[in-house]
């Protein structure tokens, strides 16, 4: 018997599993414990943003399996918005499946839609050789650029 998997914008009743399966992506490619609270707090706020922040979840049997958030940036360079592939995560019982794939192709129709959006970004943990096998399998490259970041202390926003 096969499984069928469904792709669909995220809404409000899907929170709980991303927040669950942002937790795990740090847990299983950094070792990291999130705050829950904080990550429920931002995906929540996340999905209020509109257009500049979209996830998508696989669904198998109205069951979330996995999740994948884009997130929009603006090139002078290329005077268009590039959008950024953030909070993959597919659970490993329906790894090897499809699944990112179908998350893959779905978010690409839909920023494809979007005539000023030029490009597609993702960054991937540097020890992370399965992710970053499956996105150069996937058309990505490296751009030869460094990410870096500066992360204010107790800077966390409250809910609107």
């Amino acid at each position: 018997m096969s499984t069928e998997y469904r792709i669909e914008p995220a809404g409000p009743k899907d929170v709980d599993a991303i927040t669950d399966f942002n937790c795990a992506i740090a847990r299983e490619t950094e070792g990291k414990e999130l705050n829950r609270p904080t990550v429920l707090g931002g995906v929540a706020r996340g999905l209020r943003q509109g257009g500049e922040v979209t996830y998508f979840v696989a669904k198998c049997n109205g069951e979330a399996v996995g999740c994948l958030m884009l997130t929009r940036e603006w090139s002078d360079w290329r005077d268009g918005w590039l959008v950024w592939i953030q909070s993959v995560y597919v659970a490993p019982s329906h790894r090897g499946r499809g699944v990112f794939r179908l998350l893959l192709s779905t978010s690409e129709a839909h920023v494809l839609q979007q005539q000023d959006v030029v490009g597609l970004r993702l960054y991937v943990e540097v020890d992370n050789a399965r992710a970053q096998s499956a996105y150069h399998r996937s058309g990505f490259v490296d751009p030869n650029y460094k990410v870096l970041e500066k992360i204010f202390p107790n800077r966390n926003l409250e809910s609107d």
